[in-house]
């Protein structure tokens, strides 16, 4: 039996990657699979782990001395422990994590691509391109959650597995039993229209960018916009929301264990992305049945559903003007439009447990 260890920067509801190897640990039951972390850690995402009977080992941020005290608990970890597969779900670490595994004989390394960009600063993607460059002396095998976020990784590597990322249909159906208690905790009012977004504050989240649409829609329709995430550019977002009198309108959630519940409260969901290697969270506003509204960055890949527009971001009125056009006040659950399109959960962990199964 295969012994996968996973390896993080973060364990929080969040993030996107995070959530994909949740889904992989809760669907694949046959293969015990463990996670390393070396930044933030969320206790009931570990608890929930540790119930699947997988280890959580959190280790020293890999921004410490250069990497070093990372490299040296990770060492200590392989040695310690037995794994045939080492599934790397970070590009710039990879060098040292997927280094560290061929040297202590782990036959199967995996790096896998979550992102069509490489980073948020062009030092950083300099950075991380070199780095990826050098991926072949370190990784025997490697996947990809789109063609996009393959290219980019990976350059004309053609040994690439596209797996797209599933969500779990039933955790985030429409529920309007649920919807009406979010909208009451949260104080929003039934006739006012609440645009959703959820995403750490980082630069190719584009969260600037989501404030100028929403003044645009202040202007025509009674709404609010509610935040989830935080990041190092949420100072940053909140001072223009301050500076533009919508401190009243404006939702800041921080890190929530109930994303899947949220969605519920919204009636748009935006994503105005300058760049993603997926966009699970859109898959996940379909479920809810909600009208999306994305970038054109955002993979095509996505759409499950007849109410979701890929649009470019040079308009925000545009943006405004598309998002009140979608908007229907009857909201039908799309958890089958997600099944149909082999976006669930299900089909994800099929084509992961595969790839597993076909290693040497």
């Amino acid at each position: 039996m295969n012994q996968v260890l996973h390896v993080l920067d973060i364990l929080s509801p969040v993030s996107g990657v995070a959530t994909v190897v949740m889904n992989c640990i809760h669907g694949i039951k046959h293969i015990r699979q463990d996670v390393v972390v070396y930044g933030y850690c969320d206790n009931e995402m570990k608890d929930a782990i540790e119930a699947c009977g997988g280890n959580v080992f959190q280790l020293p941020d890999v921004k410490l001395s250069l990497g070093r005290q990372f490299a040296k608990s990770f060492k200590q970890l392989l040695q310690e422990q037995s794994y045939s597969v080492v599934h790397g779900h970070l590009l710039n670490s990879a060098f040292i994590y997927l280094k560290e595994a061929k040297r202590h004989g782990v036959k199967n390394r995996i790096i896998h691509a979550h992102s069509a960009q490489l980073s948020d600063t062009t030092i950083k993607k300099i950075r991380n391109k070199v780095l990826a460059a050098g991926m072949s002396r370190w990784a025997t095998n490697y996947i990809a959650v789109s063609e996009d976020a393959a290219k980019q990784s990976f350059g004309n590597n053609k040994n690439i597995q596209i797996i797209q990322n599933g969500i779990d249909t039933n955790l985030f159906k429409f529920n309007p039993e649920i919807r009406n208690e979010v909208r009451c905790e949260l104080g929003i009012p039934k006739d006012i229209l609440c645009i959703g977004h959820i995403a750490r504050f980082s630069p190719i989240k584009n969260h600037a960018f989501l404030i100028d649409i929403f003044q645009c829609l202040r202007k025509r329709v009674n709404c609010v916009l509610v935040l989830v995430g935080d990041g190092d550019l949420q100072p940053v977002i909140q001072e223009k929301v301050s500076k533009a009198g919508l401190t009243k309108s404006v939702m800041f959630l921080g890190k929530r264990q109930d994303v899947h519940r949220l969605y519920q409260s919204f009636d748009v969901f935006m994503l105005p992305s300058v760049s993603e290697g997926f966009g699970l969270v859109a898959v996940e506003a379909q479920c809810a049945g909600l009208p999306c509204v994305v970038s054109e960055y955002v993979p095509k890949t996505i759409a499950c559903s007849n109410n979701i527009r890929f649009i470019p971001l040079n308009s925000s009125e545009e943006w405004a003007k598309v998002s009140l056009e979608l908007f229907k006040k009857d909201r039908i659950d799309g958890s089958q439009n997600v099944i149909d399109a082999k976006l669930d959960v299900s089909a994800m962990c099929a084509e992961i447990s595969k790839a597993y199964e076909n290693l040497h």
